[in-house]
């Protein structure tokens, strides 16, 4: 294996001040998997100080960790003291101890030389995630959201969990609840768009993780739905959906949680078939709390949940005008995704699989967009400023009126034009 010429370079200069270095983790990893690293990490014997000492252009990323970045010909390399060096003690084989799991546990000098003391390697080719020394409960402890990382890593490389990381995990999940939240996104996200999602996702639960993160979605767990066009219980099907969708961050959010308002909404006719009415719009609710807590930010949390919220539409037989009410309340971006979890919530129900309102739905839309018929406000044949020189004042009720506007243009694209809306803006304007 050929290290990049600027990790070379920093473990060259590290070297020539009697200091050990070498590119470790991931980066390592990769390449014995024969994938190209994202980026290069770099252990040392050398304190944080002394590093920024040698190095022109650093930043004290986490100084209190022993971590500094360095930037060598523009590349950012994360430097790292040895884990448990204190007072000049502890090594490159005591840093190696000390990491997550097996597979992240071997170092590379600038010769090519493979450092693997604890086996990362052969379970590299056994495909199994493992703590060295097998002291996964350790390692948790030091940091709890590592529970989370072994099953990303897991599902991201088709690998299965050693039975000492399972059985440390279900000893350990309530540590999870110590991790910020972001850091827990983060794996989230990863788990979300990796190749095996629905595994993620069901891993989680056996490992009661899950009921941590996302305790909303536990109802759905096991729900039976009465209903003969399901096959699945409410979580088996949002997973199967999840499964389904490709791999984009929003599209899976929405996949996972589109049924969750499935179990509050749930009632049962005298017939015993289960129904859902309106789960859909306590989906939405469900959805804005999980990802607000999730703290992810405003537009994914609205584009998200407006899948939820717009995921029955398929079935409605809506009138052109709904049509282009749908188009504008969802958002252009929004509609592959739309169509995407659609379908996949056709695939994920019970057999046959039947597409034609949701082609026709699609075909409809298509027509629409193709004869660009005015979509959202900024369509409209007027504006705020247009608005206000007819004595309308900037504020809520202008935002109202423009709101009202856009309603009557949806149901009749022909009033589009400046003297028709100002006509009915000052209408609206008056009060009632």
């Amino acid at each position: 294996m050929i290290l990049p010429p600027y990790v070379i370079k920093i473990i060259d200069i590290l070297s020539s001040h009697s200091r050990e270095a070498f590119a470790v983790g991931g980066c390592v990893r990769d390449l014995l998997m024969e994938k190209p690293p994202t980026d290069y990490d770099v252990a040392t014997s050398a304190l944080p100080q002394e590093i920024m000492a040698l190095f022109p252009k650093t930043v004290p990323t986490g100084v209190k960790h022993g971590t500094v970045t360095v930037f060598m010909d523009g590349v950012p390399v994360e430097i790292s003291t040895f884990k448990g060096r204190d007072n000049g003690q502890g090594g490159l084989h005591e840093d190696l101890q000390r990491r997550d799991f097996t597979i992240n546990a071997i170092a590379i000098d600038a010769k090519g030389v493979i450092h693997d003391p604890f086996g990362g390697r052969e379970d590299l080719e056994k495909k199994i995630i493992r703590s060295p020394l097998n002291q996964s409960r350790e390692r948790f402890a030091e940091d709890p959201l590592r529970m989370i990382r072994a099953i990303r890593l897991a599902v991201s490389f088709g690998f299965t969990l050693h039975p000492t990381v399972t059985e440390s995990i279900l000893d350990s999940h309530e540590l999870i609840r110590q991790v910020s939240i972001e850091r827990i996104r983060e794996e989230l996200n990863k788990i979300l768009v990796s190749d095996s999602p629905a595994l993620g996702i069901k891993l989680l639960l056996d490992h009661n993780l899950l009921a941590h993160i996302i305790p909303e979605a536990m109802p759905m767990v096991g729900f039976d739905q009465h209903n003969k066009n399901h096959d699945k219980d409410v979580f088996q099907h949002a997973l199967a959906v999840l499964d389904a969708v490709p791999p984009r961050l929003n599209v899976r959010w929405a996949a996972f949680l589109h049924d969750i308002g499935k179990p509050a909404t749930f009632t049962r006719g005298e017939d015993g078939v289960g129904h859902f009415y309106g789960h859909h719009m306590k989906g939405q609710e469900i959805t804005r709390c999980i990802l607000e807590r999730l703290r992810y930010d405003h537009k994914t949390i609205e584009d998200i949940t407006i899948l939820v919220g717009a995921h029955m539409t398929r079935f409605a037989r809506f009138r052109n005008a709904n049509l282009k009410k749908l188009v504008s309340q969802v958002g252009e971006h929004n509609l592959q995704d739309l169509y995407d979890l659609q379908k996949a919530d056709i695939l994920g129900s019970a057999p046959p699989f039947d597409f034609t309102s949701l082609n026709e739905m699609q075909a409809e839309i298509e027509q629409i967009l193709h004869e660009k018929h005015p979509l959202k406000i900024g369509d409209l044949a007027v504006n705020g400023h247009d608005l206000m020189e007819i004595g309308i004042e900037p504020g809520p009720d202008m935002g109202k009126i423009l709101h009202a506007l856009l309603e009557i243009v949806l149901e009749d694209p022909q009033k589009n034009n400046a003297p028709t809306l100002l006509s009915l803006a000052k209408e609206l304007a008056k009060p009632s």
